[in-house]
């Protein structure tokens, strides 16, 4: 290691972990010492090593006060290493009601019955499309897995949809850290149904747009019927 990083280090365990003191006995701006740091693993790893110890030091002081019987420093350990079993003067957040055991417990697995609704679904879906394309003039063999594709999405965003909109569905999940800070996340279905959207919208475009199993531009109000008329079709 170079004689300057050396030197610092030096300073750095007379300093007790002072980054400042041993910036000032060894000539060098913090700027340094951090792109040193950042730069450099066997520094960081040094500098580290000097900073445990230390703290290892200050603790070893704070236990020898509270064995001469001084108050003030218990309070401090108990508040600082005791705060699991509850000395801290922070309020402690409330726990939530707990939810009713059947929403703690996993989906039930789809059955037979559930998937053969879908499997329908899909398929009118599917013939749907495939009705709109022909009466366009726009449906050629070539675009099959395309439409089932397209019919497949549509059905996954209804479904997600349906689950999104019943009663019980949170789009924003509180959790709260061990501090008590509450930190908000997004629902991943909410996620997952924009994504499926987007996807479908995706889909209907390449179909709005490929006849003859070449990229065409298709007239921007056809493709808006087409998109128009996908959406008021009834599934069930």
């Amino acid at each position: 290691m170079e004689e300057k990083k050396e030197k610092f280090l030096d300073a750095l365990a007379q300093g007790r972990g002072i980054i400042s003191t041993a910036c000032d006995a060894t000539g060098i701006g913090r700027s340094t010492y951090y792109r040193w740091y950042n730069a450099d693993p066997a520094f960081r790893e040094r500098v580290d090593e000097v900073t445990e110890t230390q703290v290892d030091f200050v603790e070893s002081k704070l236990i020898q006060a509270i064995d001469r019987g001084d108050i003030t420093a218990t309070i401090f350990y108990l508040k600082t290493k005791g705060k699991k079993r509850g000395y801290s003067e922070k309020a402690q957040p409330k726990a939530p009601d707990p939810l009713p055991v059947a929403t703690t417990l996993p989906p039930p697995a789809p059955s037979e019955e559930d998937g053969r609704k879908i499997a329908s679904r899909v398929k009118s879906k599917k013939a749907y499309i495939v009705k709109l394309l022909k009466e366009q003039g726009k449906y050629t063999a070539e675009l099959t897995y395309q439409v089932d594709i397209t019919a497949k999405l549509l059905v996954r965003a209804d479904i997600l949809g349906d689950e999104i909109m019943a009663g019980g569905h949170r789009a924003v999940n509180v959790e709260y850290s061990r501090e008590g800070n509450a930190r908000k996340t997004i629902d991943p279905k909410e996620k997952l149904y924009i994504e499926l959207l987007e996807k479908g919208q995706k889909a209907l475009r390449a179909l709005g747009m490929n006849t003859e199993s070449k990229e065409r531009k298709a007239d921007s109000d056809e493709f808006n019927d087409f998109l128009a008329a996908v959406k008021p079709e009834d599934d069930e």
